[in-house]
């Protein structure tokens, strides 16, 4: 079965094909559907919304079973910020401290898609920073949220499942295995190993970032993990033809 993935996050996709493994699907990015995608305004309140909008849209379009993922970072002591805003954070004028930076506006015009991406990423990265700064401890807690949606090719919304991953901010970056807030993101279990009793079998050194991960570790606690093993059944089923 072939599966449209509509995300020009080469990140995205292949955390999604890596976690297909194993199932008769057949991922399908745009670059290989060789149409540019259509614009989908994302104007939801909430995570599923908006991954259910771009589903619709984009099963419609591609003529294909279609899963759209939209997924943030929401931070405790930010009232939940970014948000349903992580991706474009840096460019919002919402209040919150943020140096200042103009790359982000001319990066897509000037380094193409994947670069115009990192530099935005490093942005909102700053401006993360600069938000908590002063803030210690439980103080810069938060959590990832995914939400993936699939839509039949006539945009009929067949699910739509949620993950989520806590954990705490850092005060540097760290790894490079990730994207988005990966690297400042330190995942609760990586905290819990401080806290474990010394000779518990833990590993040695500091919690890692979602950064510093290997892709299967990553995989194993991420909201986007989750996500997709609540999805991973209702795949199978529609690859049956049982669904």
């Amino acid at each position: 079965m072939e599966l449209f993935f509509a995300t020009t996050n080469r990140g995205k996709l292949r955390e999604l094909r890596r976690l297909v493994e194993g199932l008769p699907v057949t991922v399908i990015s745009p670059e290989e559907l060789g149409r540019p995608l259509p614009e989908v305004v994302e104007d939801g309140r909430t995570f599923r919304e908006n991954a259910e909008k771009k589903a619709a849209a984009y099963a419609r379009f591609s003529g294909l079973h279609a899963v759209a993922d939209d997924s943030g970072l929401c931070v405790d002591a930010l009232g939940g910020a970014p948000g349903v805003y992580s991706a474009r954070w840096s460019e919002l004028d919402d209040g919150f401290a943020s140096p200042a930076c103009a790359l982000p506006r001319v990066a897509d015009r000037e380094l193409g898609p994947e670069l115009a991406r990192a530099a935005r990423d490093e942005a909102n990265n700053d401006k993360l920073l600069a938000a908590l700064a002063g803030r210690e401890g439980a103080a810069r807690d938060g959590g990832y949220v995914a939400a993936l949606a699939l839509a039949a090719p006539d945009g009929r919304m067949l699910a739509c499942v949620e993950g989520a991953c806590r954990g705490r901010i850092g005060h540097v970056r760290r790894g490079t295995h990730g994207f988005g807030y990966d690297p400042l993101f330190l995942p609760e279990s990586e905290l819990a190993r401080l806290r474990a009793p010394a000779g518990a079998g833990h590993r040695g050194g500091p919690p890692r970032t979602m950064a510093e991960l290997e892709p299967a570790e990553k995989d194993a606690l991420s909201h986007r993990g989750a996500a997709f093993r609540a999805l991973r059944p209702i795949l199978e089923r529609l690859a049956r033809g049982a669904l």
